[in-house]
């Protein structure tokens, strides 16, 4: 929504907004775009003068500020919606889709187009490290977005991305998640393969060959499909030829040809099926070899996706949105790469509906185990969660010590700075996974080992 607004002032319409919490990096967005931001809901937060309310999917019958516009009759809508009809109708929208992976390979694709001078529009769900903007209309033809699969508002209660009119779809991969809305992955398949039912015959699917229920999506697709892997058999490979701290070197393939030599910094398969991912659509576009080689080689990543927030004393600390087992193990191994033979901390919060659950018990346990020593977080606790189904955090801590971590349990970013205190060293890497803010976790630790706030740090 922070994005949207953006997008909204860029076109000159004057935009305000309310939540129930505002934070990082976010709330530095909505300041550096002067959006007057009200929090927490209340009716009163609603403008008389209102025009258009946007109703985001969090909200439900019962909100204070929905119950206000209601009954004072102005016009509503949702995100998606406004998007579609101001943004999207007139473009050539690249919508990127998948379980994992949708923001780097969204942001990686936008400035794939921006890099080779094509203008492109972009609304992302995450934040450049590069420019800090989430966001921009744009003159290009082509309109890059996110395609989120969660449904859209309490009106409709439909995927996002059913909204966005995809002439090009890339699907990376297709697991279970977002336990709150779909029952199991055979409903998350169904609102896939509706997605790329939107693609038309003169468009483009983009898909993971490694994700099985990817591709057998794509074998039904109404439009011509191009394939990406890592590993086994696709139109767009990969081979790495070295990796360091700086990045990775890696042999592109289109079936079975050298198209590109990339030195860029990504580490690990997952940040390789994004980039290949952005290449294939880069071809679709006739972007030239030298125009892709020298946008991957300068891309600058996505806050809170694998982000060095600072390093203290020799401690590297690493702030990263994973939030589910798979984005827990792909940002783990890409760590390995990067930070070899450097011992790796893994801090997890489970905050997120899906993580909240027991769904993922024992797979969060065998993702959360590639660390040398791991820290978890109390779940993040909501009514609409029994107890029954929720997470055991016991029974987590229990099967990361059966499988031979360091595994330890603290209820909260305070207690967990003080841990991190008493037990870091030197060389270690202290990595920080949440879908929220973690109570300020990276930057309360960061300055804790600075010795800021009374902390004593010994190594």
């Amino acid at each position: 929504m922070a994005s949207l607004a953006g997008l909204l002032k860029e076109k000159g319409i004057e935009v305000t907004g309310s939540d129930q919490n505002v934070y990082p990096p976010m709330s530095d967005l909505l300041e550096k775009l002067k959006v007057e931001t009200r929090t927490p809901y209340r009716a009163e937060n609603v403008p008389r003068e209102a025009k258009l309310v946007v109703v985001g999917n969090a909200l439900s019958r019962g909100n204070a500020e929905l119950e206000a516009v209601l009954r004072s009759g102005v016009p509503y809508t949702s995100m998606a919606e406004v998007l579609k009809e101001v943004f999207l109708r007139d473009r050539l929208p690249i919508v990127i889709a998948g379980t994992h992976g949708k923001t780097t390979t969204c942001l990686l694709m936008a400035w794939l187009l921006t890099s080779a001078g094509r203008q492109p529009g972009f609304l992302v769900g995450g934040i450049p490290r590069a420019t800090g903007l989430s966001f921009r209309v744009g003159e290009g033809e082509a309109f890059v977005v996110e395609g989120d699969e969660y449904d859209t508002a309490y009106f409709d209660k439909g995927p996002k991305f059913m909204h966005y009119l995809p002439r090009v779809a890339v699907l990376g991969n297709v697991e279970f998640d977002h336990a709150d809305i779909y029952r199991d992955v055979t409903d998350v398949e169904h609102a896939f393969r509706l997605f790329v039912n939107l693609v038309p015959q003169n468009g483009l699917l983009v898909v993971g060959n490694e994700s099985e229920r990817a591709a057998s999506i794509a074998e039904t697709a109404p439009c011509p499909v191009t394939s990406f892997a890592v590993s086994g058999n696709a139109d767009w490979t990969a081979e790495v030829r070295s990796s360091d701290k700086d990045g990775s070197r890696f042999l592109v393939r289109h079936k079975g040809s050298k198209a590109l030599d990339v030195r860029g910094p990504f580490w690990g398969a997952a940040a390789l099926r994004n980039v290949l991912a952005t290449i294939a659509v880069a071809d679709y576009l006739d972007l030239s070899a030298d125009e892709i080689q020298t946008a991957l080689s300068s891309f600058e990543g996505v806050k809170r996706r694998f982000e060095i927030v600072g390093e203290e004393r020799g401690v590297t600390v690493v702030d990263d949105f994973a939030h589910h087992p798979t984005a827990v193990r792909e940002t783990l191994s890409g760590a390995r790469l990067r930070f070899a033979d450097r011992k790796l901390w893994a801090i997890f919060e489970p905050r997120s509906f899906t993580t909240r659950s027991n769904v993922f018990q024992a797979e969060l346990a065998d993702a959360l185990g590639l660390a040398d020593a791991v820290i978890v977080s109390e779940v993040f606790r909501s009514a609409r969660l029994p107890k029954e189904q929720e997470l055991s955090e016991e029974q987590l801590i229990a099967d990361l010590r059966a499988g031979g971590a360091d595994a330890h349990f603290e209820t909260g970013a305070d207690p967990i700075v003080g841990h991190l205190i008493r037990e870091c060293a030197e060389g270690d890497v202290i990595i920080v996974m949440s879908n929220g803010n973690f109570g300020g976790l990276p930057e309360k630790l960061l300055r804790a080992l600075s010795g800021e706030e009374g902390a004593t740090v010994q190594f």
